[in-house]
């Protein structure tokens, strides 16, 4: 029987699940591939960290970049997760040695990918990712592969199971972003270091890139997003959207405009008829809008060692079975560079939450002073929550499409009278 001799760098949740995966499901794998997955070689930054699988059966390697140079490796699997680092010189070694790789290291790939797969394709080998974005989602094979002659106009989904887990508690439970994020950290879906990338949205603007990549053709290029996080959501505007018919969900969204990238990322209020409104937990979901499918709508387990590692054993199938295709679904030098919009151009409906003082004529001056700017009021709610007339009382507007600018402008007005209590919270609106 074929051997599929695969070295593994970064044994945590998700190395240590592929490991346990392998050992388990050895007899199974070797029927539904006709290869052997052979373990040969591992390395870890710790060799005597307590794992849920024993590693002392395998060759450890302390540097990762010799155990690239093994003759009788076939694959390296880079799952150490540094944004360039070691985790760029294993790769770039890997491939030097010609070795596939398959990495799940999304911030690699968006901000450091043009020259690793155009390595990868000059020595005709495998860079493959699909465990980099939306965890056990098959959403990269299903874009390069399976839909690869649909025309896509637009890609948007919910690309970070953290966010959504603490979204989606602080409104079940009615508790504040702080109280959920703590009790994310204690899951384990979120660390320290991991949650500013999380909660900032960088961890999903890092996918976005990669998919706006798989559907227009455009360079890898990280600094063509616009990112807001939700670290600024309150308890209050979960309650409020709800009551105006909307979720609020860490959207990410792009597509092409008048020959132009937009790619934007930011928590916006979506309507409950959205499917994405109704992607709870920790899931992911992503909508295709293509000219022959309409929306094609994929929703699963976005995080976690088991839906990870599940990808992960994916792309080392399609190695096996010589099924990589190419490595973007396009040849590095056809991808194109797109400017990236302007955000003068950027159209949306807002959610607008003001704390005021209760008292007359505060609601006319804030609606006097949008009608003077040109901006369109669709909907007003005032709605006192104390009998305390000291604390302030919020008023939300939502308002009809308008550029940001001019929607932020007024927002800088408002917050220098005396009757705005509060910095005003501003979010767009998502359009079904």
């Amino acid at each position: 029987m074929n051997k599929l001799n695969i070295c593994i760098a970064g044994i945590g949740n998700v190395g240590s699940e592929l490991i346990k995966s392998i050992e388990e499901n050895k007899s199974y794998y070797e029927k539904k591939s006709s290869f052997q997955f052979n373990i040969i070689g591992i390395s870890a930054k710790n060799k005597n960290k307590n794992r849920n699988v024993d590693i002392k059966k395998y060759r450890w390697f302390d540097d990762p970049i010799e155990m690239s140079k093994l003759n009788d490796c076939n694959v390296i699997v880079e799952l150490i997760g540094q944004e360039k680092g070691i985790s760029y010189d294993l790769i770039e070694s890997a491939l030097n040695n010609k070795k596939h790789v398959v990495t799940g290291n999304k911030a690699l790939i968006a901000n450091y990918g043009k020259e690793l797969f155009k390595l990868a394709e000059k020595n005709s080998l495998a860079l493959s990712f699909e465990a980099a974005v939306a965890g056990g989602i098959p959403i990269i094979k299903t874009i390069k592969n399976n839909i690869n002659l649909n025309k896509i106009s637009k890609i948007s989904g919910i690309l970070n199971g953290t966010t959504n887990y603490i979204l989606s508690k602080m409104e079940e439970d009615n508790l504040s972003f702080d109280e959920v994020l703590e009790i994310a950290k204690e899951k384990g879906f979120t660390s320290d270091y991991e949650s500013k990338l999380d909660i900032g949205g960088y961890d999903a603007a890092h996918k976005l890139t990669i998919l706006s990549t798989l559907g227009f053709g455009s360079v890898l290029n990280f600094n063509n997003n616009f990112i807001d996080g939700i670290s600024n959501i309150k308890i209050e505007d979960i309650n409020f959207a709800k009551q105006l018919g909307y979720r609020i969900k860490l959207i990410s969204e792009t597509s092409i405009v008048n020959e132009k990238i937009f790619n934007f990322t930011s928590p916006k209020l979506i309507d409950y008829s959205n499917p994405l409104a109704n992607v709870g937990d920790a899931l992911n979901a992503i909508n295709i809008e293509t000219d022959h499918l309409d929306n094609l709508f994929l929703e699963g387990q976005g995080a976690g060692g088991k839906p990870t590692a599940s990808s992960v054993l994916s792309d080392l199938y399609d190695i096996s079975q010589n099924l990589t295709f190419d490595n973007l679904g396009f040849k590095v030098n056809d991808l194109k560079e797109f400017n990236k919009i302007s955000s003068d151009n950027i159209v949306n409906r807002y959610y607008v939450r003001i704390m005021t003082e209760d008292k007359p004529g505060v609601l006319s001056s804030i609606t006097n002073l949008f009608s003077d700017t040109g901006i369109s009021v669709e909907k007003i709610l005032q709605l006192p929550e104390n009998v305390n007339l000291d604390k302030p009382i919020p008023i939300i507007i939502t308002t009809h499409k308008i550029q940001k600018e001019i929607l932020t402008n007024v927002i800088n007005k408002l917050e220098k009278l005396k009757f705005v209590k509060e910095k005003i919270t501003l979010l767009p609106i998502h359009d079904n």
